[in-house]
């Protein structure tokens, strides 16, 4: 396996903790007691957005705010709640972002299209946690799915002189008729590492290799786990803790 391929390998294992859960873990309630008095914070503000279809898929769903919002500053955190008894999102998402004006110049974007769909964008000063609802909901839950295994595939081929969110959004959509994919990492090497979850998922992601994406030709491989590298995962309990209506 060549050093691209190992260092992608290497990132998706660190990141893949069922349905990207390492987007949205992040908590303030840390003790800042120590902290240097003289050193400047950094303005940061959370926001709820609705309009988005419930059925969408989550990841998806995340790169499309965050290509969206990304004028209004950095985005720390994009949290997108589940209701686990039907079996969908809930309708509001909460974003993190940092910048100065950051709130003002999301609440501006409110009422604009996102791709066929209204954005409905409020403060959610309320909303202090962001922890994700993890993929894996137990056999209790609706939204279970049959096969939670996570698998792994290479890309090259695409157009690497288009902005990251770009790629990562134009390989999601390409890939998404094989399965669900749940990460989309995109190397300076110019390859690109997706983790897919789903029933034949992979073999359905070969039969794209030499297909054509955006005037370019794809070469799809599979990704095998070193056996050092590979690491055991409990099923996380069903859970929708972190989650705070924002206020109307």
């Amino acid at each position: 396996m060549d050093e691209s391929a190992i260092k992608g390998l290497n990132l998706l294992e660190l990141n893949d903790s069922g349905d990207d859960s390492g987007d949205d873990s992040g908590d303030d309630s840390g003790d800042d007691s120590g902290a240097d008095s003289q050193t400047p914070r950094i303005s940061s503000t959370t926001v709820s957005v609705e309009g988005y279809d419930t059925w969408l898929r989550k990841y998806p769903l995340k790169l499309v705010l965050e290509k969206h919002f990304a004028s209004c500053g950095e985005i720390t955190n994009i949290y997108v709640p589940t209701d686990f008894e039907r079996g969908i999102l809930k309708s509001v998402a909460f974003m993190r972002i940092e910048g100065e004006g950051a709130e003002e110049k999301a609440l501006q974007l409110s009422g604009t299209d996102v791709g066929g769909w209204t954005a409905i964008v409020k403060p959610a000063p309320s909303q202090k946690v962001f922890m994700d609802d993890p993929w894996y909901a137990g056999p209790r839950c609706a939204a279970a799915p049959a096969d939670t295994k996570t698998h792994r595939i290479r890309v090259t081929g695409y157009d690497t002189s288009l902005p990251e969110i770009d790629m990562q959004i134009a390989l999601c959509k390409h890939f998404s008729s094989c399965g669900y994919v749940s990460k989309v990492i995109v190397l300076s090497s110019g390859a690109a590492f997706l983790c897919l979850k789903g029933e034949r998922c992979v073999d359905k992601a070969l039969e794209l290799s030499r297909c054509n994406m955006g005037g370019r030709t794809l070469v799809v491989e599979p990704v095998v786990p070193r056996p050092d590298i590979l690491k055991k995962r409990r099923p996380l309990a069903c859970t929708t803790t972190g989650y705070t209506l924002p206020s109307t």
